[in-house]
């Protein structure tokens, strides 16, 4: 069954107070919705592309002209030696329907085409539409997670730093170590001010998008099924791109109107014929002592005629222009098509990378996972051999941020599987805003982020996820 493109969103919402839920992503989605300028302006302009069938078809239905005009006449006429003036009112009634026009029905043709290739560009709008929510959301969340990870980070340092200052205080460790910790430390604070700028940047943007200040974000659940493409096999999405990707679309919607433009232009050449009807009334009042109404004068106060018959015509000779824009057609025709098969080739390459990078991204977040765990183990060995003097501060130091390295690339892990598999659904034109909903499903409806907490510092090691 055929989607209605200008549906709203299917996900049955009632925005909810904030301040009692924190909003997830339908919430989110509605907004854009409503206020996305670039989605609104995509909407209108499909509907706009509607009106190009309207138009090649009525060039195969009767057409109506009517013509009503007032003239004065003051008229000398030598032969007789006498004047007129009188006054005239002439309407014109005429009805021609086509009977054979060859362009008349490739542009037809023409238009439909048009119309099919704006259908397939208004469902990549809508694709991207999707896409941009998603990664406006989960861009704040990307950036939330580094936040917090850099500003644990730069707490954990802090501590070294100044535990390494005591110990050089009373002679335990050498003048070197200090240094090699306040180094160490003014890197997390660089990584720090970074991260600050970047969450600040995503959430502005997600206010741009959606027009509205969200106070709270439902944050990922830990536990997702990142399994990987479904169906596993790559050639099934390769089939589904080939035939039901946009851009392939919009190219062969492309490539078939060209077809029919050239038609249309060899049909201008073509003769062409129509019925015609028409019917005119012409009433004339003298003015002064003209004289009107009599056989003499010429001119009678009343006249109705109708006309009705078949008129044919074909144009001969117009400076060869008729058979340049023929010739110029066929060439754009023959264009288009080799940028249709160049398209469904780029969508193949498209296709095979996104699956591809899927299939790597699954197996990245659970090898992720498996990292923190390993750096947490090297860390608390790192730590015991630090504070029996087998290890030195440097160790230590490096343990730490491989930690908090392995945590933000785990992160990252999880968001980079969730967009990219948007947009290998979005390769094969399956990509919609049901997705959307099907993806609100993996955030919690227990813990969330709060984008203006004063206190954030203050709450970064209890909102870690550090996988176990």
């Amino acid at each position: 069954m055929k989607r209605s493109p200008l549906k709203p969103l299917a996900l049955a919402i009632t925005l909810l107070s904030m301040g009692a839920q924190a909003a997830d992503l339908k919430q989110v989605a509605n907004a854009a919705w409503d206020y996305d300028s670039t989605w609104r302006a995509e909407r209108q302009t499909w509907e706009a592309e509607q009106e190009t069938l309207v138009q090649g078809r009525a060039a195969l239905l009767p057409t109506i002209d009517a013509r009503y005009g007032r003239y004065r006449t003051d008229r000398d006429i030598e032969e007789g030696n006498f004047n007129q003036k009188y006054d005239s009112e002439a309407t014109t009634v005429t009805l021609s329907q086509p009977l054979f026009r060859l362009d008349a029905w490739y542009g037809f043709k023409e238009a439909k085409a048009v119309v099919s290739t704006a259908e397939a560009e208004f469902q990549q709008a809508r694709q991207d539409f999707v896409l941009r929510v998603a990664q406006g959301y989960f861009g704040v969340l990307r950036a939330w997670d580094t936040l917090v990870s850099a500003q644990a980070e730069e707490k954990a340092i802090s501590r070294q730093l100044e535990q390494t200052n005591e110990r050089f205080e009373v002679g335990l460790v050498p003048a070197t170590e200090v240094e090699e910790a306040q180094a160490a430390y003014d890197l997390t604070r660089v990584n720090l001010i970074v991260a600050e700028q970047d969450f600040a940047i995503a959430r502005d943007q997600l206010e741009t998008l959606t027009g509205q200040r969200w106070e709270t974000l439902a944050e990922l659940r830990e536990q997702l099924p990142m399994e990987g493409p479904q169906p596993a096999t790559m050639q099934d999405w390769l089939d589904k791109a080939s035939v039901r990707n946009p851009q392939v679309l919009v190219a062969q919607g492309n490539a078939t109107a060209a077809g029919f433009t050239a038609d249309r232009q060899f049909g201008a050449m073509m003769p062409q014929v129509a019925l015609v009807g028409t019917y005119s009334h012409t009433h004339t009042s003298p003015r002064g002592d003209s004289a009107v109404g009599t056989t003499s004068s010429g001119i009678t106060p009343d006249n109705h005629g109708t006309e009705v018959g078949i008129e044919i015509s074909m144009p001969l000779f117009r400076g060869g222009g008729l058979n340049s824009q023929r010739k110029q057609a066929a060439l754009r025709a023959d264009a288009a098509d080799q940028l249709y098969q160049q398209a469904i080739r780029d969508v193949t390459q498209q296709t095979r990378t996104f699956y591809r990078t899927v299939e790597a991204d699954a197996l990245r977040v659970s090898a992720r996972k498996q990292a923190i765990r390993s750096a947490r183990a090297a860390l608390e060995a790192t730590q015991s051999g630090y504070e029996v003097g087998t290890r030195n501060v440097v160790d230590l130091l490096n343990a730490q941020q491989a930690l908090y390295g392995a945590l933000r690339d785990y992160a990252n892990a999880r968001y980079d599987y969730i967009l990219n598999t948007l947009n290998l659904k979005a390769a094969t034109g399956e990509l919609d805003v049901e997705d959307l909903a099907s993806l609100n499903d993996w955030l919690s409806d227990q813990e969330s982020l709060d984008l203006y907490d004063p206190d954030l510092e203050g709450q970064s090691e209890a909102q870690m996820v550090i996988p176990r």
